[in-house]
């Protein structure tokens, strides 16, 4: 996309230079409105969330009235009410006579979308034949039972009242953030959901003092004492960034680094080469990957040779590396399988139970956030809806009429 346009100018020029630009115009606000993505009509791209995001690329795809769409993972960035109106659109095109192959782990959408399914596993194909066959069986051999985990220490960060607001020329005053408080203890694991574009990736930044809040603060415990997210240390961020770890929706693997070299090269302590690629295996073999992956592929490749689930797989690893005091994890599954994403599950609570880790999980994927979190706040136009149990939060999110659909400020 292009960053510095809008989302109507991305859209528009994504068309065939024979249209009118009448028809343009025209075929534009169809696509937001079919989308729900009106309310963004006027804003700069770079400041759209990634689910937001998403949405317009798949406009400037169906802009281009194409033939056949290939589609990996349509909705991999997005709740399940935006999702739901992506198959939607897409469920239209199709039925008005678009070819469409595409990559899911969705199992809703492949029932949904597909008329024939083929079921790979390590590059091999499995079985194929109609969604009903197939799904059932797929889905059967990721069910997992939830422990109830009890045993929480202290409140290890502390959001108090926390306002961060925006300013723009063509909208004026955007409340990301209006007055959200909250706790984590310890060794929890705490879910935040929502919709595409309510303040949840915002908020990641302000806890990991990447930036800072208008009003209200953002406390971090570290030994003794609460440190203030909102004081810069040496890096220019919030002086506990240090002993705290993100995983962004972006990857941000070196891509001119093997893998090896991507995981050793971020624990910021000099270790003998032997020592450091121990420390990779037995991290990789925490994310789910086999010990014969590691050695005889993963290790020395480039991240451009990998799979998104692999990417997303190794990019936790990373953030694992460091053995930070808190970790923020910002979509961890958006793009995994159900292996994937049951290896991701055992892997963050090994690491609370093992070393004692306390996770903030940013997600739109409830099924994961119910099999891992054990407390979910629910955040709708920047304020906290909803505060309780993953399974009742995520009830509340799927059910509620509130964030089906969104006003237009304009």
């Amino acid at each position: 996309m292009y960053e510095d346009l809008t989302v109507t100018e991305n859209i528009m020029e994504a068309f065939p230079q024979e249209l009118g630009k009448s028809e343009k115009i025209d075929q534009t606000i169809e696509l937001l409105k079919k989308l729900h993505m009106t309310h963004r009509a006027t804003h700069i791209v770079r400041d759209l969330s990634g689910g937001e995001k998403q949405r317009v690329i798949l406009a400037r795809e169906l802009a281009k009235d194409p033939m056949i769409l290939l589609a990996d993972e349509p909705t991999s960035t997005l709740d399940p009410t935006h999702a739901r109106y992506v198959c939607e659109v897409l469920d239209e095109k199709i039925r008005n006579g678009l070819t469409m192959v595409f990559t899911s782990h969705e199992t809703n959408e492949i029932r949904q979308l597909s008329t024939r399914v083929i079921w790979l596993e390590n590059g091999r194909l499995i079985e194929q034949g109609i969604p009903e066959k197939i799904v059932p069986r797929f889905t059967q051999i990721y069910k997992t039972k939830k422990k109830r985990f009890t045993s929480f220490g202290k409140p290890l960060l502390k959001v108090n009242n926390v306002k961060k607001y925006f300013y723009s020329i063509n909208r004026g005053v955007v409340k990301a953030l209006d007055d959200v408080s909250f706790e984590a203890r310890e060794r929890e694991i705490f879910g935040i959901v929502g919709p595409s574009g309510v303040g949840k990736t915002t908020l990641s930044r302000l806890i990991t003092g990447i930036s800072s809040p208008k009003e209200g603060k953002v406390l971090v415990k570290i030994g003794d004492d609460w440190i203030d997210m909102s004081k810069e240390g040496p890096s220019g961020k919030g002086r506990a960034a240090p002993y705290i770890s993100i995983l962004h929706q972006e990857y941000s693997l070196y891509p001119f680094s093997t893998m090896l070299e991507n995981l050793t090269s971020c624990i910021g302590v000099k270790l003998p080469k032997e020592i450091a690629r121990i420390k990779a295996i037995e991290t990789l073999r925490g994310v789910g990957f086999s010990p014969k992956v590691i050695t005889n592929k993963l290790l020395n490749s480039f991240p451009n040779t990998l799979s998104e689930g692999e990417k997303q797989r190794a990019m936790i690893a990373k953030v694992l590396m460091k053995e930070p005091k808190l970790m923020v994890l910002d979509e961890p599954t958006g793009t995994l399988d159900p292996i994937s994403k049951q290896a991701i599950v055992d892997c963050i609570l090994r690491a609370r139970e093992n070393l004692d880790q306390t996770f903030i999980v940013i997600s739109h994927d409830l099924d994961f956030v119910i099999d891992t979190c054990d407390r979910v706040i629910l955040m709708n136009e920047g304020k906290i809806y909803l505060e309780g149990r993953p399974k009742s939060v995520a009830e509340a999110f799927e059910k509620n009429e509130t964030f089906r659909e969104r006003p237009n400020p304009c």
